[in-house]
């Protein structure tokens, strides 16, 4: 059964599509975030990829009105994602990270921001880590220099740096336009979905939401960040460990979906240039993490071996 409610003359209706993949706990914190918001004209998708840890049991235990999909294998989160958003009726197309919550009152703001702004496509959320710390959110589209940072490791140690505002890929402006939002709280008009989905789901897992971005602002739509839709977000927490989480993202995953990003979007030419950056960047991490590693101490010793691996690896999938 639907979880539509009736039409509300104040709002806009909304889906808002939750993928999960044995995440039983956290997708039942999701959708009690949206059920909390207390409005009406609201349909709440459940997309479950594969799970084998009693998500379906438990959503139609505790929020039997919410309608929920089921991969039986898993698909990969694009494909459950569209899944769900190829179901949705809503005006307005909310994907949402089983590892996100809403907070109260968050809904409104976006509903706002589509109601004035009719050039509006693509609006995000200001994402939180749970301890209310604020968390990348979206900003500039990938450029060289950024992805020499992050695959080398400099963005993390240059934060204080004069000269990081050169490749520095903003993490929360506080309002308006950017180039992109992050996948963990996206809001779609539908006549974007309709016109530019579906999402690629040759993307693993992270560029996806650059990807429709992308195809927004090429055919003149706007995308903003609005700071008062505020989202907590339990980074990484959706990449299983077998995956090779690093608790905040699977660097493998994370770098061939950009590459991939900037082949699509830019052409063969500029990945080889993209590639070429990101390998020097990894070479380089691996080299200080060899460098470092006999002053490393014994406690840390065994993680940094795991972490070496995982770049390691990430590196050679370029």
């Amino acid at each position: 059964m639907a979880a539509s409610m009736p039409d509300s003359p104040s709002l806009p209706n909304l889906s808002v599509v939750i993928p999960t993949h044995n995440t039983r706990e956290l997708t039942l914190e999701a959708v009690a975030s949206v059920v909390t918001q207390g409005l009406a004209g609201i349909e709440i998708i459940v997309v479950d990829d594969g799970s084998s840890d009693g998500t379906l049991k438990s959503i139609a235990e505790q929020h039997p009105a919410v309608t929920v999909i089921r991969n039986d294998k898993s698909l990969g989160f694009s494909a459950s994602a569209n899944r769900g958003l190829c179901k949705a009726q809503g005006r307005i197309l909310l994907l949402l990270n089983s590892d996100a919550a809403l907070k109260p009152g968050s809904l409104p703001p976006m509903f706002d921001a589509f109601e004035i702004d009719e050039h509006l496509g693509i609006a995000g959320a200001a994402l939180q880590y749970p301890d209310g710390s604020p968390q990348w959110s979206g900003g500039a589209f990938p450029t060289l220099p950024w992805l020499f940072a992050l695959t080398s490791g400099i963005a993390v140690l240059a934060g204080a740096l004069p000269f990081y505002r050169r490749f520095k890929n903003p993490g929360n402006p506080a309002a308006g336009s950017v180039q992109w939002v992050t996948g963990a709280a996206m809001a779609i008009r539908r006549q974007i979905w309709e016109d530019l989905g579906p999402l690629d789901e040759t993307y693993r897992f992270y560029g996806q939401d650059l990807d429709l971005c992308r195809k927004a602002a090429d055919s003149s739509w706007r995308i903003v960040l609005i700071p008062d839709f505020i989202v907590t977000h339990h980074q990484g927490a959706t990449i299983g460990s077998s995956d090779g989480g690093t608790g905040t993202a699977n660097p493998e995953h994370l770098w061939t979906d950009l590459l991939r990003f900037v082949e699509i979007n830019d052409g063969p030419r500029a990945a080889l240039k993209a590639r070429w950056v990101m390998c020097a960047g990894a070479h380089l991490r691996l080299a200080a993490m060899t460098l470092t590693a006999p002053f490393a101490s014994q406690r840390t010793r065994e993680t940094r071996r795991v972490r070496r691996a995982l770049y390691r690896r990430a590196k050679d999938a370029l």
